[in-house]
C-alpha cells in the first residue's frame, strides 16, 4: 500500500488524477463525532472512491472547510485514517467488526479485505454463528458463504455452543435444510432443532413445526423419537411433537399426492455430507472345503454405499496382504504392513478418494502383521504386531507432512492381532495375543502427549482377532476368538466414564478376524472367519451385520462380493 507522501505524488497519475482539478482546497477538517481531524483531500480521494466522490465537483462538501462523517466512531476513524497515511493497521478481536463496517461504508476496500482475512483466521465453533450473523448484516456475500460453510462442516460442535440458540427462526430453518451438514446421524439434526426450541420454549414452541420441517424423519427410528418425546416436560410441546410424528409416519407409509411423493423421496435420502462409504480392504479368503494352506491373500477392495446398501469394487491394492492395519487420516485411507505367504511387509499404501488411486508412501521401520493402526492428533500410529520370529512391542508414528515413520517407544504389553482405536485423543488397545501365545483379556490406554500407558479394567472374555471401534464415546470389542470357545459371537463395550466392561447383544454369526467400524451412529461388523467344530480349516465370511446401540440389536445387510478375514475397514 502507498505511504502518505507516495499517495500525494501518485495521486496525479492514479485513477483519481482526473479529480485533482475538481478539488477546491488541499486540506479539510473531518468530523466523525466531536473530534476534528485535519486531512489532505487528495490523500483521502486517492484512497477511497467514497472520498473521491465526496470531494469532487458537484458535491456540496467539495468547497467546505469542515465535513461531517456520520455513522463512524471517532476512534475507528482515527485507525482508518492512520491506515490511509501509513499503510498499516492494527486489527483486533475487539475492533474488527467496527473497522469492517466503517471501512465498507467509506469504501476502503483493502481494510475490508484485511478484516475479512482476520475473521477467517480467528473463526472457531464457538464464534462462527456470531460472525455469520455479522456478515449477513453487512451483506458481505463472499465471507458469508465462507462462514456458512464453516458452520456446516463443524455443525456438531456449533449446535452445542452458546451462540447457536441466538440464531433467528429463519436462519436455523435455512441451516437445517442444508445438504452440507456434516453429521453422523439425522437424529443429531432433530436434537439440534429441539435444543433451539427448548432454549426459549414460551416464545419458540409456536415455531416447532417450521423448525422441524427440514428434519428427515424417515431416516429416524420411531422408537427413538417416541422415547425423546416421553422425556419432554412441556405438555403442549409434547402433544405437538406426538401429533407431528404421527403425521410424518402416516405420510411415509402412504404419500397422498405427487408432491408428497417427491418430498418423501428427498427425505428418504441422507444429506450429501452424511452419506458414508465403507471400504473393505485386503485380508485373506478361504472357501468351503479348503485346506489350511488354501487361504489366499487379497488385494481387492470393495466399497459399501450405506444408503443404497450395495457393494462395488474399487481400485485394488498394489500389494495383496492380510493382517494389515487400516486407518483414515486427512481424508485419505492408509494401509500399513500385513503379510502374504509368510512374507511380512513394511510397505504402506495410501488411497486418494478423489483420484481413486493407491500410491506408495514411506515404509515402516519394522515389517509388521497383526498390527494395530489408528490416527491421533494428526498423525498415524502403528503399534505392536508380529515381527518375524517375535512379537513386536515397539510403536511407530507417521507424519504425513514429512512422509516419515518414527519409532517412539514401546507398548506396555506386547501383543498382535488385537483391536485398536482412538477416543478423545487417547489410543486404546484391546485383547490380542501375548508374547506367550495366549489370548488376552487385558486392555490399555496410551496418551500420545505424555507418552504414558495406563491399564484398563480387563474384558469379560479373552479375545484375539477382535474387531474394535468407538461409538457414542464407548469402545466396542466385537467377536474374536479364544482357545476355549473358538470364534465368538459375543460383544462387549467399555465406557470410560463408568470404567467397566458391559456385555451387549451378540451377533447372529460368530466371527474371528472381522473388521469393525462405526458409521452414522451404527456399528458395522464385516467378514471374518466362522467357527470350526472340527479340525477342518474355518471358511471366511462374506456377510455383514449392523448394530444399533439404541435398540441393542444386530441386523444383517448386503453381503460382500468376496469373503474375507483379517482385512481392514475404512469409512469416508
Amino acid at each position: 500500500f502507498l505511504r502518505a507522501h507516495e499517495i500525494l505524488r501518485a495521486s496525479l497519475s492514479s485513477p483519481f488524477h482526473h479529480i485533482s482539478s475538481g478539488i477546491m482546497a488541499p486540506m479539510v477538517n473531518c468530523l466523525p463525532g466531536c473530534r476534528v481531524f485535519k486531512v489532505h483531500r487528495l490523500v483521502l480521494a486517492a484512497s477511497s472512491p467514497y472520498f473521491a466522490a465526496l470531494f469532487s465537483r458537484g458535491m456540496s462538501e467539495a468547497d467546505k472547510e469542515e465535513v461531517e462523517i456520520l455513522g463512524v466512531d471517532t476512534k475507528v476513524f482515527e485507525v482508518l485514517l492512520d491506515f490511509v497515511y501509513t499503510g498499516t493497521i492494527n486489527v483486533t478481536i475487539e475492533n474488527v467488526q467496527e473497522l469492517m463496517v466503517a471501512a465498507d461504508m467509506l469504501q476502503l476496500n483493502e481494510v475490508v479485505s484485511i478484516c475479512g482475512e482476520f475473521l477467517k483466521r480467528h473463526v472457531d465453533p464457538s464464534n462462527c454463528v456470531g460472525i455469520f450473523q455479522f456478515l449477513e448484516q453487512i451483506a458481505c456475500m463472499e465471507l458469508l458463504e465462507f462462514s456458512e460453510n464453516y458452520i456446516h462442516v463443524h455443525f456438531l460442535e456449533v449446535c452445542i455452543g452458546d451462540e447457536f440458540s441466538g440464531l433467528s427462526k429463519d436462519q436455523i430453518v435455512k441451516l437445517l435444510r442444508s445438504e452440507e451438514l456434516r453429521i453422523e446421524d439425522e437424529y443429531q439434526v432433530f436434537t439440534a432443532a429441539m435444543d433451539w426450541v427448548l432454549q426459549d420454549v414460551a416464545k419458540r414452541k409456536k415455531y416447532v413445526v417450521e423448525v422441524l420441517e427440514p428434519v428427515r424423519f424417515p431416516l429416524l427410528s420411531p422408537q427413538r423419537l417416541f422415547k425423546y418425546i416421553e422425556g419432554m416436560t412441556d405438555f403442549s410441546l409434547r402433544v405437538a411433537l406426538q401429533t407431528l410424528l404421527k403425521e410424518y409416519i402416516e405420510v411415509t407409509k402412504s404419500p397422498k399426492d405427487k408432491m408428497h411423493c417427491q418430498l418423501h423421496q428427498v427425505k428418504m435420502r441422507p444429506r450429501r455430507k452424511a452419506r458414508k462409504y465403507v471400504y473393505a480392504i485386503g485380508g485373506y479368503t478361504r472357501l468351503q472345503g479348503g485346506r489350511w494352506s488354501d487361504s489366499r491373500a487379497l488385494s481387492c477392495v470393495e466399497r459399501f454405499d450405506t444408503f443404497s446398501q450395495y457393494w462395488t469394487t474399487v481400485s485394488s491394492l498394489h500389494q495383496a496382504r492380510s493382517g494389515l492395519g487400516v486407518a483414515v487420516l486427512e481424508g485419505m485411507i492408509y494401509v500399513v504392513g500385513g503379510e502374504k505367504d509368510s512374507m511380512i511387509f513394511d510397505c504402506t499404501e495410501r488411497y486418494d478418494p478423489v483420484t481413486k488411486q493407491w500410491a506408495a508412501v514411506a515404509s515402516l521401520n519394522f515389517p509388521r502383521c497383526g498390527v494395530g493402526v489408528c490416527p491421533c492428533h494428526g498423525a498415524l500410529y502403528a503399534l505392536g504386531g508380529w515381527i518375524g520370529s517375535e512379537i513386536g512391542s515397539s510403536m511407530e508414528r507417521y507424519d504425513p507432512e514429512e512422509n516419515k515413520w518414527e519409532v517412539i517407544g514401546n507398548m506396555a504389553v506386547p501383543r498382535y492381532y488385537f483391536g485398536c482405536c482412538e477416543l478423545q485423543g487417547f489410543i486404546y488397545v484391546i485383547g490380542g495375543i501375548s508374547d506367550e501365545g495366549t489370548e488376552l483379556r487385558s486392555a490399555e490406554v496410551y496418551d500420545p502427549i505424555s507418552r504414558r500407558w495406563s491399564a484398563l479394567p480387563v474384558m469379560l472374555t479373552r479375545r484375539a482377532y477382535v474387531g474394535v471401534a468407538c461409538l457414542n464415546n464407548c469402545i466396542y470389542a466385537v467377536g474374536g476368538r479364544n482357545e476355549a470357545v473358538g470364534a465368538l459371537e459375543t460383544v462387549e463395550k467399555y465406557c470410560p466414564e463408568q470404567e467397566k466392561w458391559l456385555e451387549v447383544a451378540s451377533m447372529s454369526t460368530a466371527r474371528a478376524g472381522a473388521s469393525v467400524s462405526a458409521v452414522n451412529g451404527l456399528l458395522y461388523a464385516v467378514g471374518g472367519r466362522a467357527a470350526s467344530r472340527t479340525f477342518s480349516a474355518p471358511v471366511t465370511i462374506d456377510s455383514v451385520e449392523v448394530y444399533d446401540p439404541h435398540l441393542d440389536t444386530w441386523t444383517e445387510v448386503g453381503n460382500m462380493i468376496a469373503s474375507r478375514c483379517d482385512g481392514g475397514l475404512a469409512v469416508l
